[in-house]
């Protein structure tokens, strides 16, 4: 924690958030966790100085850190990677991004980036991260289509939505994509899924630990089902779907055994879901 001009280190600020908004603390802990590691498959600092900085009980919400946040940030960093290094003019369009400091993780001094959140999440954000000369906020929800007026109609933009669909409705994660798809053509996308057994327990109220309980995730869909999911919105094509021991097997053995076998896998796997938009 950095000291004032006092020397005295600032006292820990206290975040007004609660429901799906309060979420946005669960992977900035586990990220500042991973990064402590000596073994860390992210290296996220501006996440540790932001627990540092937050009045909040991490532990005593979030209980023992775990893997799969820094999982999901590493595979959507590389991918984002691997867009910048095919694009000459990127823009990175972070649906629901809440505190993650992906873009100074990954920034290569060309790419856009605009922030779509909800107003408590901005005004979170805008009080723990600095400003950026290449980043934009958009005050609304990742329904509204109005966020879209935000990027420039001829973009092939790179559209993260990490920690979110599952906030939502089928039928709105559907209408959301459908939307970007006739949109933005050549677009890609990433987002992550909760199984339907999981989805189900978060309706009466899934207890995280004593102190948390986690908010309805309505949408919920099997591994085996995202393929023709992707396929039924037109000009949306599957590039990769991963469950999360994929990406990294040796920090996940017993959930990549457990991924092994087809009936666990369907109804028990989250997954990694990278999408591109047809240009035609």
């Amino acid at each position: 924690m950095n000291a004032d001009e006092t020397g005295k280190p600032p006292k820990p600020k206290k975040v007004d958030l609660s429901g799906v908004p309060e979420t946005m603390l669960w992977p900035l802990w586990n990220r500042a966790m991973e990064t402590r590691r000596s073994d860390r498959m992210v290296a996220d600092p501006m996440a540790v100085d932001i627990v540092e900085r937050i009045d909040y009980d991490f532990a005593g919400h979030f209980g023992k850190p775990t893997v799969f946040h820094p999982i999901r940030a590493l595979v959507c960093d590389d991918l984002i990677r691997r867009y910048l290094a095919r694009v000459s003019e990127p823009t990175v369009i972070a649906l629901g991004e809440g505190l993650d400091a992906q873009l100074w993780r990954i920034d290569d001094d060309r790419v856009r980036w605009v922030s779509v959140d909800l107003p408590e999440a901005i005004r979170v954000r805008e009080t723990l991260l600095p400003p950026h000369p290449r980043a934009a906020k958009v005050v609304r929800s990742a329904l509204d289509p109005a966020w879209m007026d935000a990027v420039p109609a001829d973009a092939r933009p790179f559209i993260t939505a990490a920690g979110l669909l599952m906030y939502f409705a089928e039928k709105d994660v559907r209408l959301l994509l459908a939307r970007i798809s006739e949109r933005f053509r050549g677009a890609e996308v990433f987002f992550d899924t909760i199984a339907p057994f999981f989805s189900r327990r978060t309706a009466n109220g899934m207890k995280v630990t004593k102190l948390y309980t986690a908010p309805p995730m309505p949408w919920g869909i099997s591994f085996d089902d995202i393929p023709d999911f992707l396929r039924s919105i037109p000009r949306l094509e599957p590039v990769s779907v991963q469950t999360y021991a994929d990406p990294c097997p040796k920090r996940t053995r017993l959930y990549k055994l457990l991924s092994y076998i087809p009936p666990v896998r369907r109804a028990l796997a989250g997954c990694l879901v990278h999408a591109r938009v047809s240009s035609s």
